[in-house]
């Protein structure tokens, strides 16, 4: 599955002030680092869950539709909206497919476009690579809290992720034996495999 970043995450599912906590510091000096480790931690686990923790936009490239009529978000659960669907031809001209003809199901563990009844994939023969492009809106949501100068954007992830993060900042932050390490990152991958995709 070959996926891109159209708008990356504007927050992170875990705050500052949440990971600072976790690491027990209270010094700002190493802020830079410390969100730093953030995004790092949030990689990681986005990439062991195969899944996509907070809002951004993405686009999934396909060579040609899928026989089976779905398209599946292996990759990048949950999905909060489609976009467009566009393909391209042999000749290079660029289609958009009606948003009536699909539909996204955002309920099943791993989120998948579905056609409308009685709708099939277009069958034009189309250019050899990344025919097809779907553009779409994935993450769990965010929420605004607070007003005016307090204003926050909290990402509405599960609690389990936030402590994954956790554990896997303090296993790359600080100096640890090789057994602690591997303590912490024992516990992270207990959290995260609440939720993990598996492919077959």
């Amino acid at each position: 599955m070959k996926i891109k970043v159209i708008t990356p995450p504007a927050v992170e599912p875990l705050t500052r002030a949440e990971a600072k906590q976790h690491m027990g510091i209270s010094y700002t000096h190493n802020d830079t680092l410390v969100d730093s480790a953030i995004r790092q931690a949030r990689e990681y686990c986005e990439g062991y869950q195969r899944r996509k923790f907070v809002t951004q936009t993405l686009e999934l490239y396909l060579d040609r539709f899928p026989p089976c009529g779905r398209i599946e978000f292996l990759d990048c659960s949950p999905v909060q909206s489609i976009t467009s669907i566009k393909y391209t031809d042999k000749d290079g001209t660029e289609h958009t497919i009606n948003s009536s003809d699909y539909s996204l199901d955002n309920v099943s563990f791993v989120n998948k476009i579905d056609l409308a009844y009685g709708k099939t994939w277009p069958t034009d023969e189309l250019k050899p690579t990344n025919g097809v492009v779907v553009n779409f809106i994935a993450g769990y949501p965010t929420t605004t809290e607070g007003e005016g100068d307090e204003e926050v954007t909290i990402a509405q992830v599960p609690e389990s992720i936030k402590w994954a993060m956790a554990f896997h900042i303090k296993s790359i932050y600080d100096i640890h034996t090789p057994e602690e390490r591997k303590d912490y990152e024992r516990v992270r991958d207990v959290f995260l495999k609440m939720d993990r995709v598996m492919l077959c």
